[in-house]
């Protein structure tokens, strides 16, 4: 049983909760951060940041760092539909992404954490929350027969999907609809991508490429509900038969295991609670197609530090008091979700798609216009400009 408590508990060392930390020790916080598994460690993601989490990463103090690693930038998307026109679109002068592995990335966010003060426990898994009259006071700790419980005035889920404080909080607000599973590893011999990602879309899904440094790129393959069915747990032999029917990944030689992750439909009801709150994918996630996760939790991470380093310093940790904190997530992300579910909608139906990229194909500047905006780059009400939709309607 520990004795000591801590400001602020955190569970999760990824990308949101790392960045969380590392903003709260600077303000003066004592804070723990917990993640059940050792770094470095694989993850299944695109592996690339849009020109935004690059920003956001600047921000945090840690791009150097990054920037130090193996990485390739990123300089725009070239979008195949299948039996439709291809389309590119470049990111702003201002704004350029990276392709970086996870096994990179992540071990140099949890270091800066721990350089800056936080406690860094690796190898603790969380099963519960304390609460005392109704608020959370700390998390439980179990596992490998052995229980432990830290208190704390304030504890952050940074968990991601499947949050076991999301859970224990019950703030899951349904199950996931969007029955997607997408599955990622490394290949080895892909031909360049001229800085670009690719993303390949096809009736069953799609194949996300991205070049992540040392010769090598992250492939994703995302599936539908009923391609999923197909898996039958032989997701190596899957992904490898994609790999081999795809075109432009032929000489390809996968050199990783293959990850899953998914469904990416992750509502929630709220993202406090008294004592608690939430950030990251832990939050509530609605993304199937434009990969803005790491961008999420690292901006998200900067609210929520903010909104806990106020609340820790008024003493009231309440769900009240971090409301705010709420308030201003739904004013950074809801209109990029709701672009999302958009974009879900058009590429689930081919015959839109193809009306589509023919116009995007034709209008180049409408086409880097969604990719700034897919890249949070521009506000998404910058796609309805004046000039912009009499680019479509011509």
């Amino acid at each position: 049983m520990s004795t000591r408590e801590w400001d602020v508990v955190i569970v999760g060392a990824g990308p949101a909760g790392s960045a969380t930390a590392a903003r709260l020790v600077s303000s003066g916080h004592r804070v723990l951060l917990l993640d059940r598994e050792e770094f470095p460690r694989p993850k299944p993601c695109g592996e690339c940041l849009s020109p935004a989490a690059v920003d956001a990463l600047g921000s945090l103090g840690a791009l150097p760092l990054v920037r130090a690693a193996p990485h390739v930038p990123i300089v725009g998307w070239r979008i195949l539909p299948h039996e439709a026109n291809a389309f590119t679109g470049s990111f702003p002068d201002e704004g350029e992404g990276i392709g970086i592995a996870r096994v990179t990335l992540d071990p140099i966010l949890v270091e800066l954490a721990r350089r800056r003060g936080a406690d860094v426990r690796i190898g603790a898994r969380v099963v519960d929350l304390l609460r005392e009259e109704g608020r959370v006071v700390g998390v439980k700790l179990g596992g490998r027969g052995a229980s432990e419980e830290i208190r704390a005035r304030l504890v952050v889920g940074a968990d991601g999907l499947r949050s076991v404080v999301v859970r224990r909080l019950g703030l899951l607000r349904r199950a996931p609809r969007l029955r997607k599973l997408a599955l990622t590893a490394h290949l080895e011999g892909v031909a360049p991508l001229d800085f670009r990602g690719e993303m390949h879309l096809f009736p069953w899904g799609c194949v996300g490429l991205a070049a992540v440094g040392g010769g090598r790129t992250n492939v994703s393959v995302v599936t539908t509900g009923d391609e999923k069915r197909a898996l039958a747990g032989l997701r190596d032999d899957y992904f490898d038969a994609v790999v081999a029917r795809t075109p432009v990944l032929s000489g390809g030689r996968r050199v990783t295991g293959v990850l899953a992750t998914g469904p990416f439909d992750w509502p929630t009801r709220s993202a406090v609670a008294d004592g608690a709150l939430l950030v990251g994918d832990a939050a509530g996630y609605y993304d199937p197609f434009t990969g803005q996760g790491v961008y999420r939790a690292l901006h998200g991470a900067a609210l929520a530090a903010a909104a806990a380093h106020a609340a820790l310093e008024s003493g009231d940790t309440s769900a009240a008091a971090l409301a705010g904190y709420e308030r201003a997530r739904r004013r950074a992300f809801s209109s990029s979700e709701r672009l999302q579910h958009a974009i879900e909608a058009l590429v689930s139906r081919p015959g839109l798609m193809r009306v589509l990229s023919k116009r995007l194909t034709a209008r180049p500047a409408l086409a880097d216009a969604l990719v700034a905006v897919t890249g949070d780059v521009r506000p998404v009400r910058s796609l309805f400009s004046p000039r912009l939709l009499a680019s479509v309607l011509v």
